[in-house]
């Protein structure tokens, strides 16, 4: 409330204590009323903790449903040099020996000298008998490229009218590789300097021999065993570049004792649930395990999540939501969802209960995981331990977990119900409080218009009964 201005004359009365005290008796209402929005507000704070609390149980438990969650694998190498891998968190537990006898490699062709036999000794300078085109074919699919451009020139007609004439631009070392990488043909080129002299490198994009480059134009192309050499774009092979040059080749290898070809040195087909990645020839042992600790998170992640409700409700029970009904709604339905068993689950002969596997309500209502107990129980009867979370009839823990924090949370639910209530509350109080601050300072007002002119009556009452003694006193002498 702001204070309004008081304005008052000499007198006897403090005008201005006087209608400061009268305020303090107005003022109790708007007190009142801000007591209570700031309760609405606490109210609405604990009640969104609860809510959230329960999007994270949600979120923990979505993840327990699916049978999945409890076949999670690891994988390992006994020798990264010779082979890696990377899990899909599926497949069955094993050992797989790995034998590597040869990696899959691209082809790669090596041109190092001109069209008569000369070395490169520039990679930018022109090159003699280049083609306009060379075409490359990968995968049955071909690619022309285009080696040179057309430059046009200016030349003198016998009428000496100026007539165009076109002439080959040049083109060099570094002019095919820049227009082979260009094109995207599925084959790489690169120049490579040794001693002055440079080589013009061509490689699949990708190994195998189902990814091997051949050259239908521009050149001539044969196997590596053949004894003539290949030529592109007016490149020959001198001997030295045909022994740096090699065929593609797959990777060869046995798993197990079974022979396995693969155009890919990441070879993902041959053990469920993982991608083997060869890096040399030896052997070395894939191993694929139980991740214990994966599941072991998960499951104290849900355990946590569960008591973090628990310590949202408490915390709001013990504030200004002390004797609230909802709250113990909420926990009373959360607490029935672990007090019934899976439907159809013989708890003798099988589980019923999370308690049976090591997941246990302590005294105060939070959760406790025994690791070992679940471990055992699950080693035990993995089948039972799966359905216990989830299953067809949606009658698992975790189904009916996510099931009723939906129904808490939906629209017609307790916590959106609850905040409703609460907002409307806040608006409501907050109009109220306007509403007062405007009595109040109209009422404010009031008592400055009547004791400013009670006191102004009092001045004059007082001037004049001066004025009487005054006149009294002369009269008397």
């Amino acid at each position: 409330m702001s204070s309004a201005s008081i304005t008052t004359s000499a007198g006897p009365l403090d005008v201005q204590n006087i209608v400061s005290q009268l305020m303090t008796v107005e003022k109790q209402p708007l007190t009142t009323s801000q007591s209570k929005l700031s309760s609405f507000n606490s109210k609405l704070s604990d009640i969104g903790q609860v809510s959230s609390a329960l999007s994270g149980l949600q979120s923990a438990v979505s993840g327990l449903s699916s049978a999945s969650f409890l076949h999670t694998i690891k994988t390992s190498t006994s020798d990264a040099t010779v082979a890696t891998v990377d899990g899909n968190g599926s497949g069955a537990p094993g050992n797989y020996l790995l034998d590597v006898q040869e990696l899959a490699k691209p082809r790669q062709l090596v041109f190092d000298t001109t069209a008569d036999g000369q070395a490169i000794t520039s990679a930018s300078s022109t090159l003699p008998d280049v083609p306009d085109t060379l075409t490359l074919a990968v995968g049955g699919n071909s690619t022309t490229i285009a080696l040179r451009d057309t430059a046009s020139s200016n030349g003198s007609a016998t009428d000496g009218a100026a007539s165009p004439s076109t002439t080959p631009a040049a083109v060099s070392l570094q002019d095919i590789a820049d227009k082979i990488n260009s094109a995207n043909a599925g084959v790489n080129a690169s120049i490579v300097q040794y001693k002055g002299s440079y080589s013009l490198v061509l490689a699949s994009a990708q190994s195998g021999s189902d990814n091997a480059f051949s050259i239908t134009a521009g050149g001539s192309d044969s196997s590596l065993e053949s004894s003539s050499a290949n030529t592109l774009a007016g490149l020959q092979q001198s001997d030295t570049a045909i022994s740096e040059s090699n065929d593609a080749s797959d990777a060869s290898l046995t798993v197990n004792g079974v022979y396995v070809s693969s155009s890919s040195n990441t070879v993902g087909d041959a053990i469920s649930g993982a991608s083997v990645n060869l890096q040399k020839a030896g052997q070395a042992t894939i191993s694929l395990a139980m991740d214990s600790s994966s599941i072991a998170g998960k499951l104290q992640g849900f355990v946590d999540a569960y008591n973090k409700v628990q310590g949202a409700i408490n915390s709001a029970s013990a504030g200004t939501m002390k004797g609230d009904g909802s709250l113990n709604t909420i926990r009373n339905q959360l607490s029935a969802v672990l007090q019934t068993p899976v439907s159809g689950a013989d708890p003798l002969a099988s589980y019923a209960y999370l308690s049976q596997v090591g997941i246990a309500i302590q005294k105060d209502g939070s959760l406790s995981l025994d690791q070992t107990a679940f471990n055992k129980a699950l080693s035990s009867q993995p089948a039972a331990v799966a359905n216990l979370f989830g299953n067809s009839s949606n009658s698992g823990f975790a189904d009916r977990f996510n099931t009723t924090i939906n129904n808490l949370l939906g629209p017609a639910g307790i916590i959106v119900t609850k905040q409703n209530d609460l907002n409307q509350n806040v608006s409501d109080e907050t109009n109220h409080q306007s509403q007062l601050q405007t009595k109040m300072s109209d009422k404010q007002a009031s008592y400055l218009q009547q004791y400013t002119t009670l006191n102004a009556t009092l001045s004059k009452m007082q001037q004049s009964t001066s004025n009487l003694s005054g006149l009294l006193k002369s009269s008397g002498n």
